[in-house]
């Protein structure tokens, strides 16, 4: 399974589209490397930096050097963007596929633990089929291939709970070591993963408590779970350290948790089902369950809690299953009440959680093992149906990749991934001249001649924009499907694609990019 598991994700590294976010990310890593990392925002805890960085540093990214007017902005997303514009589409390819290779490591080691946690929860062959869920959920599998850190913090959210788990069980100082180093990868994953930071003191303290541990032995437990993971941040962040009251603290992570703060607490609009929410919707994630997850897994889920309600009614858990249980509704509802709704992936770290409350039915499932083989068919099918568009997917129920747009838009559906399959379309169409509108990080020119398209400017690229709604001449035109929703652009201009947001694409490019034919 592992193996074949990563051919998939190997694969998929090679054939995705660039997405928005992973040029700056690259940068920032190989800057990183460099010792250079000192581009806003800082916003990205180093881990995925010391996973990736040196593969991004020898893949052939051409960054400018420093005496370009470029770097006068001192952004990321500037000096990204003009690495990737220097590049063909032959040395992206290559140089991207090179980049995203070691970040496979996090989908891989989930799925090991979630098995290895499974294993022990019930038994080795449901902790088999727990880890199958988890690989053949398609937004995580999309994502398991991207330079970002949505699965890393995944697999951070998920061993800090696992150890946590361990230390209750046996409090031993071995466990508060591991619980401690934990807790230092969960931390440099994600900023909102430092959450966690005061939670494993807190475990320490509780089970002190509870059961008259020694002094000595409870604050040597409690020395390793603040000291393994602070002294891991600062040596991480590569020794840059600022004061925070008597303390130095990383530097980078200060920042990016300011950075944070500041983005928080600023409009961020989503679109949910037709609808522009400036500050996020409190039902926003709970909607992308519903519509992008598995028709099988909420079943599996949903049973799974009603299996799990009767137990505890009938006092058949203890306080240990607190620490799978519980994980994945408490960062669900932090990401609910948060404004950064920026796609399902921002939940991507409840997901193995999901997977172990679907443990209790599965379990009932071995006596007879074609349900069994039935749910494995279930779940590969649409896989086959949509490689390797797994990024747009959505479930059966909702209307499928094709009427994603009805729900949600962002990452959820496109991520400026698509210009390949465009390319594509264009070409076996034979389409000599179309226009085009596109929201992305990928190098339009890579992979389309300047000469075979006209560009439409989206409403906040700066330029000037001389009507609030577009009329479309004859002829065919391709939109990024984020473009259409219109909830990044001010308010006269949230209507410019609406005579294309009412009529039926002819076709799609990777399920991210809308084809449109005017006459």
């Amino acid at each position: 399974m592992l193996a074949a598991y990563l051919m998939v994700l190997s694969r998929l590294a090679e054939r995705t589209g660039i997405t928005t976010d992973e040029p700056s990310h690259i940068l920032s890593s190989i800057l990183y490397w460099e010792g250079n990392d000192k581009l806003a925002p800082r916003d990205m805890p180093p881990l995925i930096k010391i996973t990736g960085g040196w593969a991004a540093a020898r893949a052939g990214f051409r960054i400018v050097e420093e005496s370009h007017p470029v770097w006068k902005t001192n952004h990321e997303w500037n000096i990204s963007q003009d690495m990737i514009l220097r590049m063909s589409e032959r040395s992206l390819r290559s140089s991207m596929y090179q980049a995203r290779l070691p970040l496979l490591i996090f989908p891989v080691m989930t799925s090991l633990l979630l098995w290895w946690w499974g294993r022990q929860l019930f038994t080795p062959l449901t902790g088999l089929m727990l880890a199958f869920l988890f690989m053949a959920e398609p937004t995580a599998l999309a994502h398991g291939a991207l330079f970002k850190n949505d699965h890393a913090s995944a697999f951070g959210y998920l061993l800090f709970w696992y150890c946590a788990w361990r230390y209750w069980k046996k409090s031993t100082l071995a466990n508060a070591t591991w619980l401690g180093v934990a807790t230092a990868v969960a931390v440099l994953t994600k900023l909102s993963m430092l959450i966690l930071a005061p939670i494993a003191p807190a475990i320490v303290l509780a089970v002190a408590m509870a059961r008259a541990r020694s002094v000595p032995r409870a604050l040597a437990a409690l020395l390793l779970v603040l000291v393994i993971p602070y002294a891991t941040a600062i040596a991480a962040c590569q020794f840059e350290t600022q004061p925070l009251g008597f303390l130095p603290v990383p530097a980078p992570m200060r920042t990016g948790v300011q950075a944070l703060l500041f983005n928080s607490a600023k409009e961020t609009a989503v679109y949910l089902t037709g609808h522009r929410y400036p500050w996020g919707s409190r039902a926003y994630f709970a909607i992308g369950a519903l519509v992008k997850s598995p028709e099988v897994l909420l079943v599996l889920l949903l049973t799974g809690i009603v299996f799990l309600a009767r137990q505890f009614r009938q006092k058949a858990l203890t306080l240990a299953d607190a620490f799978w249980l519980l994980p994945g509704a408490l960062y669900f509802s932090l990401a609910s009440l948060s404004s950064l709704q920026l796609g399902f992936r921002l939940i991507l770290p409840c997901l193995p959680f999901a997977i172990l409350l679907c443990g209790a039915p599965l379990r009932l499932l071995e006596k007879h093992r074609w349900p069994l083989l039935l749910i494995a068919t279930v779940l590969i099918a649409p896989l086959v149906v949509y490689y390797p568009n797994y990024l747009p997917y959505f479930n059966y129920v909702s209307g499928g990749a094709a009427n994603g747009l009805r729900y949600l838009s962002d990452s959820n559906l496109d991520w400026g991934q698509g210009l390949r399959e465009l390319r594509r379309y264009v070409n076996e169409n034979r389409i000599e001249q179309f226009s085009l509108s596109y929201m992305g990080s990928d190098s339009v020119t890579a992979y389309l001649r300047p000469e075979f398209y006209h560009w439409i400017d989206p409403p906040f690229s700066g330029r000037p924009i001389s009507t609030m709604l577009y009329t479309p001449p004859p002829g065919v035109y391709a939109i990024s499907a984020t473009l259409l929703t219109g909830q990044y652009f001010e308010e006269p201009y949230r209507d410019f694609y609406r005579a294309f947001r009412e009529s039926k694409p002819i076709a799609y490019a990777g399920y991210s990019i809308y084809i449109y034919r005017f006459r």
